[in-house]
């Protein structure tokens, strides 16, 4: 029977010789599965650029099909698409600054030793004076708060403080 040469991009077989493969692969039908079969493949980032700035396909928005297919130079994304994208592209673009450095994260022993010797050594021993509790602005206008709803301040935490009354 002879050997035969598949392409995996055109799905198809033929006799394998040097000639007809050859021919094949400069062939235009090819070219463009194999071009199709790699653009599945791109970066959302890649993608979006492209499709933003092509004008959308006006036939595959209102029959929901298009003669060109992949290969046509108008955008097949719809808005909700394209925002869905723009999503992706941010919350890749977020994992990047949250992402391992290449020498790996640092010895925790490390640190908290690097800490402690650094408290022993510092004389200043005094607490910042900073209020890290934020109390909407729709709260300051009542007086009679829960004190479930009270600030987070030293006071508060002090024994003292009883709560009675939760209301």
């Amino acid at each position: 029977m002879g050997k035969r040469y598949y392409c995996a991009y055109c799905d198809r077989s033929f006799k394998d010789d040097p000639e007809a493969r050859k021919r094949h692969l400069s062939s235009l039908q090819h070219a463009k599965n194999r071009a199709d079969h790699y653009n599945l493949y791109k970066d959302p980032e890649v993608i979006l650029m492209e499709e933003s700035a092509k004008t959308p396909c006006k036939r595959y928005l209102t029959v929901g099909d298009c003669a060109f297919g992949l290969g046509c130079r108008f955008s097949h994304y719809t808005p909700h698409m394209l925002w869905e994208l723009q999503q992706l592209v941010d919350m890749k673009n977020a994992s990047k600054l949250y992402a391992v450095p290449e020498n790996g994260w640092p010895n925790p022993d490390d640190i908290l030793k690097e800490y402690f010797e650094n408290a022993e050594s510092s004389s200043n021993t005094e607490v910042p004076n900073c209020s890290s509790w934020f109390r909407p602005l729709e709260v300051h206008d009542y007086s009679m708060l829960p004190p479930s709803l009270w600030p987070i301040t030293s006071e508060s935490l002090s024994d003292n403080l009883t709560f009675k009354e939760w209301g």
